[in-house]
């Protein structure tokens, strides 16, 4: 790997893990406000930017497939709940699943992120 394909990797790995962490707490804000269109929005916005960011990166498909799945299940969740949050069986459970999707999926990206680091100082 050239020093330019490490600074990039490690580049969308860093820009992935900043979309993560703002991801979450919009995801934490819209599973306690459901039905906040535009904070909707900004949540489907910020997955899709992740998916782009995770697209060019090694080694995290499977968590970035675990991910979306499970955003996917939490969203599903929420329009069962019709506007009362999680108060539905199994919802919390799903938030809670998904945070730990997101969570998974953040250290990844800042583990590749150390990876193209450290390859693009032995190149």
């Amino acid at each position: 790997m050239s020093a330019g394909d490490a600074a990039a990797i490690r580049a969308s790995a860093l820009g992935a893990a900043a979309a993560l962490a703002s991801y979450e707490r919009h995801v934490r804000r819209l599973a306690t406000t459901w039905l906040d269109m535009d904070l909707y929005r900004t949540v489907s916005a910020e997955i899709d930017a992740i998916g782009n960011a995770c697209a060019k990166l090694p080694n995290v498909q499977v968590p970035w497939i675990a991910l979306l799945v499970s955003h996917a299940e939490l969203v599903h969740a929420l329009w069962r709940s019709d506007g009362k949050a999680l108060t539905l069986p199994g919802s919390e459970a799903a938030l809670q699943e998904h945070l730990h999707c997101i969570d998974t999926l953040a250290r990844r990206c800042l583990r590749v992120a150390a990876l193209s680091r450290q390859a693009a100082t032995v190149v």
